[in-house]
């Protein structure tokens, strides 16, 4: 398994699953609630809403062919 503290590496469902010694589905569910969370909390969506586009901002920029 890659190291979970480095910010670029996207774990898997069954990764996290393995250290918080739960289900891959119980990760699926929690995370499923904590995303709602977010969606229904005026304050906490713009967060989540400018943290999404901030993030596709700089995944576009890595994806722009050098000259």
């Amino acid at each position: 398994m890659a190291n979970p503290t480095n910010p670029y590496h996207f774990m898997t469902y069954s990764e996290v699953a393995e250290v918080l010694g739960v289900s891959r589905q119980t990760v699926r569910v929690t995370e499923a609630n904590a995303l709602a969370k977010l969606r229904r909390n005026p304050v906490l969506k713009q967060h989540f809403l400018d943290h999404i586009s901030s993030s596709s901002e700089f995944r576009s920029l890595d994806q722009v062919p050098s000259a």
